[in-house]
């Protein structure tokens, strides 16, 4: 974005917040969004009034330890555990899983299966985080799975629904509006996000749309509009979002309580499988109920994902916790918003 552009959002966004008016906090909850902020220094162009904090948009993030420590309990099973890159440098209750033998790291679930049909010899579970989008390839991936009736493969299976989460932090966060992540609204559908008691902005991920978007929010608050929602990504999302998938994603996993890290368990925060699809559920066919694993209490990995604390003003920052040794989620992942602090704001260096 160049300079004359910086300017006019600068003074654009200002207008929305003349002298006198209250603080206004923001927070955008999707990874990208989050890199692009930081990428860009979109947060300097805000009023000084406009506080903008990142979200539980982080899929890796958002899970917790015992999530680490149930694909180690796989793999001292001698299971081979398919799963993203990221969660290899997440730390566990026994450090991170570097090193563990019988992973498998793979860049999307089709992967996962693929390695168990080449390996029928092998017990394969894709570790399984992420959000509406990997959940769909993750449903569409079930229809093959019984299509090639393979009884190798299974799912350990810790999708999230993001909505519970928005509506507990409307209620004890202060938050005014939502930048809402268009990577998910383009699998939901604008309509996903309808029950918000807050102004929310489905927002593509240029910096100009961002800005955009944040000056929709702006504008929302000063004329009064608490319901407001609006999509300004329109060339990937739609109203009603993508009927297929949302049809697979309802044939095959159901709600339940979920872990969130610095939240704690939510109901219907969680995609399982459904009952009748529990010979593909890990959790079920290894018995993981019975797996413990404590958070670290030093890690601020929680305040920052909730909004209660920036990266920077975690004591671990850039010191103790970096990206090649990260001590928490939020710097171990690419689409933490510790890992973009310290990239894109201190430029490697606190």
């Amino acid at each position: 974005m160049d300079l004359k552009s910086a300017q006019f959002w600068s003074r654009r966004l200002a207008a929305h917040c003349p002298p006198g008016t209250p603080a206004i906090r923001l927070m955008e909850v999707c990874g990208t969004h989050t890199h692009a902020i930081a990428r860009h220094n979109l947060r300097e162009l805000l009023p000084g009034n406009v506080e903008l904090i990142s979200g539980p948009g982080c899929p890796v993030c958002v899970s917790g330890v015992l999530f680490i420590e149930k694909i180690r309990h796989l793999l001292r099973k001698g299971v081979t555990v398919a799963l993203f890159g990221d969660l290899l440098r997440i730390p566990g209750s026994s450090g991170t899983l570097r090193g563990e033998k019988n992973l498998r790291v793979v860049y999307s679930p089709a992967d996962a299966l693929r390695y168990a049909l080449e390996n029928p010899d092998r017990q394969t579970v894709f570790a399984a985080v992420g959000f509406a989008p990997t959940l769909s390839a993750a449903a569409a991936l079930m229809s093959e799975v019984e299509e090639q009736k393979c009884k190798n493969f299974s799912i350990l299976s810790d999708f999230k629904e993001i909505m519970p989460v928005l509506g507990l932090l409307c209620s004890n966060s202060g938050i005014g509006g939502f930048l809402l992540p268009g990577h998910v609204a383009s699998v939901t559908g604008v309509k996903h996000f309808s029950s918000l008691p807050r102004p929310g902005v489905v927002s593509g991920f240029e910096p100009e749309n961002i800005l955009h978007s944040i000056d929709l929010l702006l504008e929302a608050l000063a004329s009064g509009r608490k319901n407001y929602l609006f999509n300004n990504y329109p060339e990937a999302v739609r109203e009603t979002g993508n009927p297929l998938a949302e049809k697979l994603i309802s044939h095959y996993f159901r709600h339940t309580a979920g872990f969130w890290r610095g939240l704690g368990n939510i109901p219907d925060s969680r995609l399982e499988l459904k009952e009748n699809f529990a010979c593909y559920d890990a959790e079920k066919i290894y018995d993981l109920s019975g797996v413990q694993a404590p958070e670290n209490p030093a890690c601020s990995c929680g305040d920052v994902l909730t909004g209660k604390r920036s990266p920077g003003e975690c004591s671990l920052f850039g010191t103790v916790c970096t990206p090649e040794n990260p001590a928490g989620a939020c710097m171990a992942s690419s689409e933490g918003s510790c890992s973009a602090a310290f990239q894109w704001q201190t430029g490697g260096v606190k």
